[in-house]
Order: structure tokens, then C-alpha cells, then sequence
């Protein structure tokens, strides 16, 4: 950092670190240096080593930790796919049972027709049994529904999981080699 914006001013500050906050207090002032304060201390630096946004290892953690909670999310979405998946087979060993008690007591009720002076009772029964058949159907192309969703859902999180990894890695690529450790052979900043 120096007294004034060229490399002809005196040093005020010498090897501000990397990632260091400044408070930009005019941008490019002159010569390629911009006018910054460090704390206390104002002065002018080269406009070509300031960043606008903080530099990648500051960047990292908060990246990981939104990988983390993304793979969170998908693991309790595995859980409930598992869940719906285990009501789903619930529901259709439920729906095969009723199938097969609907149709014994059809047969059942069509003998006892034959047999017996109550038909409009037995009538009642058999409505009653259809229903409920009925609403067990209804049930399963629900729960199949939510399946399916959640299944789209997984899907489109380990899309979001594999392209912000790559959008990492990417971001990775370009900052890493930036980061390297260069001899300079003068001793100004």
C-alpha cells in the first residue's frame, strides 16, 4: 500500500495478505491503482490485485457445507422414498387381500341370495365391500403418485448435486492455480 496512486510513492503497508478486506474508497484513481483503507490506514494499490468477491479457500467452506446439507436432504429423501415404498406394498398386498375377500364374499352372497330371505341385507354388505374396495384403489394411485414424485424428486437433487460439484470444481480449477506461491524479484507490493 502506498502514499500515493504509482510505484514512485512511499510504502505505507508492505505484503497485505491475500483475502485481506480493504474498503475501496475510489476505484482506479490513477496509473491502475485505487485508493483503499486497510483499518486506520488509507492508501493506494495496484487495481490489478484487488477482488471484488472473496477468494476461493474463503469461499470453500460454505461450499462444502452446502454440499453437506444437499446430501442431507438427499439422504432423507431416500428414506421416505424407502417409506412410501414399503406403504405402497402395504396398500397393494391390502388391495389383493380385499380383491380376493370381495370376490369370496360375492360368491358367498350370490349363494346366500339363493338361499336366504334377506337379499336387500346381504345387498348392503356387498355395497359396502365395494366401497371400501373402491377407496383402497384410490389409495394405491395416491401413494403411487407421491412414488413417482419422489422418485423425480431424488432425481433432480443428485442433477443439483452433480452439476453444483462440477460448478465447484470448476471454480476449483480456475482459483487453485491463482494460488500459487510466485518468488517475486522486487520489493514492491
Amino acid at each position: 500500500m502506498r502514499t500515493g496512486p504509482s510505484n514512485e510513492y512511499r510504502i505505507v503497508h508492505r505484503g497485505l495478505k491475500t483475502g485481506t478486506a480493504l474498503v475501496m474508497l475510489e476505484e482506479n484513481s490513477g496509473n491502475g491503482f485505487s485508493k483503499v483503507k486497510n483499518g486506520d490506514q488509507e492508501g493506494y494499490v495496484p487495481t490489478q490485485y484487488l477482488m471484488k468477491s472473496p477468494p476461493a479457500f474463503r469461499q470453500l467452506p460454505a461450499a462444502l457445507d452446502r454440499t453437506r446439507k444437499v446430501e442431507a436432504e438427499n439422504k432423507e429423501l431416500g428414506r421416505l422414498l424407502m417409506e412410501r415404498d414399503s406403504q405402497l406394498e402395504e396398500v397393494t398386498s391390502q388391495l389383493g387381500k380385499t380383491e380376493d375377500k370381495l370376490n369370496r364374499q360375492q360368491v358367498e352372497m350370490k349363494r346366500l341370495q339363493d338361499i336366504s330371505a334377506e337379499p336387500l341385507a346381504i345387498d348392503r354388505r356387498n355395497q359396502q365391500l365395494v366401497e371400501e374396495n373402491e377407496r383402497l384403489k384410490n389409495q394405491l394411485q395416491v401413494l403411487q403418485a407421491e412414488n413417482r414424485q419422489l422418485v423425480r424428486d431424488t432425481s433432480l437433487r443428485w442433477y443439483l448435486f452433480g452439476g453444483g460439484t462440477i460448478l465447484l470444481g470448476i471454480i476449483l480449477g480456475l482459483f487453485l492455480p491463482m494460488l500459487k506461491i510466485r518468488k517475486k524479484e522486487s520489493a514492491w507490493v
